[in-house]
């Protein structure tokens, strides 16, 4: 936690106290690394530019999500701003996110770490009374 007095004039004896907690970030592991990988484009040839270091680029995206930082925020050792907000953008239009989303449901079914004994659902997926189709269910059809 950190704590920053700031004063609310420059001559005067109020202050404003402003208390932040930081999220804590840690990076990819080698396990959950290599559950990705296989899902991962694969490196380019000798030609060109060479690809940026995928490790690192996915760190960069899970730092975005989980501190909610922009883009443009991002720190240097994840990749340029740029490259680390263009790799999730191609990984949605590959549909690669879809693909690493249900190999890691797939591994967690395996290895029993998911239980669905306990669900729930969100009421907005279900039929109105009286058989009245709500606007969500009519947009889906």
């Amino acid at each position: 936690m950190i704590s920053i007095t700031i004063r609310a004039y420059p001559k005067s004896n109020i202050m404003l106290n402003y208390k932040s907690t930081f999220i804590s970030f840690r990076e990819i592991d080698d396990v959950l690394w290599n559950s990705i990988v296989p899902y991962l484009p694969l490196r380019k040839t000798h030609t060109g530019r060479p690809r940026a270091n995928m490790r690192k680029l996915m760190n960069g995206i899970f730092y975005v999500v989980l501190t909610g930082c922009t883009w443009k925020d991002v720190h240097r050792r994840y990749g340029s701003k740029s490259t680390v907000h263009r790799f999730p953008l191609y990984l949605c239009e590959h549909c690669i996110y879809l693909k690493i989303f249900n190999g890691l449901l797939n591994k967690g079914y395996d290895l029993k770490k998911i239980d669905l004994s306990h669900c729930f659902t969100d009421t907005k997926d279900i039929p109105a009374k009286k058989g009245e189709i709500s606007a969500t269910m009519d947009t889906k059809k």
